[in-house]
């Protein structure tokens, strides 16, 4: 791992990363995974546009932890969510690692639209899946208001879209997706 980058991620954070790679597994080349060869939760297409130019088999498992960190944690901003929430931060991530970071922001905001009380908490978000200060705002505003289980239940929510968008994937897109749907909503999906 990269020093800068291991020097800006605590211990939880590099404990979340590495309980994801634990969870992604080795290396992996379905043939009905529409990202192809992937180690530890890293694609190929992602570890090429991070420099790496080898085996996607020999992808070490520091560098694979590293373009997690970067790829799914630093660049969405998730990060910043930390100081209000390390638990939607985490599942951010996760989510980010295995949807994408700009689907895990969407379902960010749309539940923040949802709690938001006719915009008497804090004004309607764009839903743009950029986490800035106005996301930033509407978490700590909604998290102040829901001192008791606000938290529990931004999970579940975040945890409901993409349960439902994993039911939808196997549906309506690639029917290949049907090979992974159990498997997502088992390792991916708490309530």
């Amino acid at each position: 791992m990269q020093k800068d980058t291991y020097s800006r991620a605590n211990n939880r954070v590099i404990a979340l990363i590495t309980e994801i790679m634990q969870r992604e597994g080795g290396f992996s080349n379905h043939p009905h995974d529409a990202g192809g060869a992937t180690r530890f939760g890293v694609t190929k297409a992602v570890a090429r546009a991070n420099g790496y130019k080898g085996a996607m088999r020999d992808l070490p498992k520091n560098r694979a932890q590293d373009i997690l960190l970067q790829r799914y944690y630093f660049a969405p901003k998730f990060h910043l969510l930390d100081p209000l929430s390390p638990a939607i931060s985490g599942e951010l991530t996760d989510t980010g690692v295995n949807m994408g970071p700009l689907t895990a922001s969407l379902y960010l905001q749309r539940c923040l639209n949802a709690f938001n009380q006719q915009g008497s908490r804090y004004r309607d978000l764009t839903i743009d899946g950029r986490v800035g200060n106005k996301t930033i705002k509407a978490l700590s505003a909604y998290l102040s208001h829901r001192t008791d289980t606000g938290e529990q239940v931004m999970l579940k929510a975040l945890n409901i879209l993409q349960g439902a968008d994993y039911i939808e994937f196997s549906q309506t897109g690639s029917k290949a997706n049907e090979s992974f749907v159990y498997g997502w909503l088992k390792n991916r999906v708490s309530l």
